[in-house]
């Protein structure tokens, strides 16, 4: 078994290229994998929400976690699957599969798809752990799930060796108490998943940042990481009050991050198609804003 790597610092949730008929891009996955090693990153999350994961199958699913862990093969960079399905038996056969392939780690929402109990998940996510070799990363996510951890069952969890890691995308009250909680009873490495409370949450000492704006400002990202990690906090506050108008912008007028996020990856030179159906791609009026502020985003590096 190789050793894993340290679950820290950016990782992109990164988008899923497709063809124009809408069939998967490897060889741009390969292209978009290399430009965020380039940019400084510290992992990239495949097959996740912005990802399109619910739109892919399983085998289009496992072929872009192995596309994605050969193409860093030789760098630091780690691998993070994503691993949510419906059911335990094939989020299990992604997390074995994720494991044998050379992932790092897997990143799984709780069972929400119909009523279970918190027995029934711990179940569900004590089975994930049992059949990988992959770290697994807790993606807590209650406003999509409508099922809420409190931060003394997040660290039980990891002091029970079910996890290594939290995603914890929530407000930052919650995520504050977690960072707590876990300085005095835990050892996890803890994430926030939301763009606009990425300076908070490193600020109260958060380990890493999983998100879906990183696509689109990897190298802003990476600098603010390495500022604040330094103590130099007015300077990564100024990079990320320029970024973050593009970033809120992926929640307004209709724009999906998987559709901002690959039309801005376009701008870059870097053509990842647009979603599938029923995401939108975005709109025209949309596509004039996003100009102007990815030029600001990109105006302080």
């Amino acid at each position: 078994m190789k050793d894993r790597k340290e679950f820290k610092g950016l990782v992109v949730a990164m988008v899923t290229p497709f063809h124009p008929d809408g069939s998967v891009n490897l060889e741009q996955e390969k292209v978009l994998v290399k430009h965020f090693v380039d940019k400084g990153v510290a992992g990239i999350l495949v097959s996740g929400g912005t990802g399109e994961f619910t739109m892919m199958n399983l085998e289009e699913r496992k072929q872009v976690i192995r596309t994605a862990v050969e193409a860093v093969k030789g760098t630091d960079v780690y691998i993070m699957a994503g691993i949510t399905c419906n059911s335990t038996k094939d989020t299990v056969e992604l997390a074995k599969f994720s494991g044998e392939t050379g992932a790092d780690f897997v990143l799984a929402l709780p069972p929400f798809a119909v009523p279970v109990t918190k027995e029934a998940m711990m179940e569900y996510f004590e089975a994930i752990k049992a059949n990988t070799s992959c770290g697994l990363i807790l993606y807590h996510f209650p406003g999509e799930t409508n099922i809420t951890f409190s931060p003394e069952e997040i660290v039980e969890m990891g002091n029970k060796g079910i996890i290594c890691g939290v995603k914890n995308t929530t407000g930052m009250e919650h995520t504050m108490e977690l960072i707590l909680e876990n300085k005095r009873h835990g050892s996890l490495k803890l994430s926030n998943g939301f763009d606009s409370l990425a300076f908070s949450a490193l600020a109260c000492g958060a380990d890493a940042l999983i998100n879906a704006g990183s696509n689109m400002t990897p190298a802003q990202y990476v600098k603010i990481i390495s500022l604040m990690q330094e103590g130099r906090y007015e300077e990564a506050r100024k990079i990320y009050e320029a970024i973050l108008p593009l970033l809120l912008f992926q929640e307004q007028n209709g724009n999906t991050e998987p559709g901002l996020c690959k039309y801005v990856l376009k701008l870059q030179g870097i053509d990842v198609g647009t979603p599938r159906k029923p995401i939108p791609d975005v709109s025209e009026a949309s596509k004039e804003t996003a100009k102007k502020l990815l030029e600001l985003a990109e105006s302080v590096l």
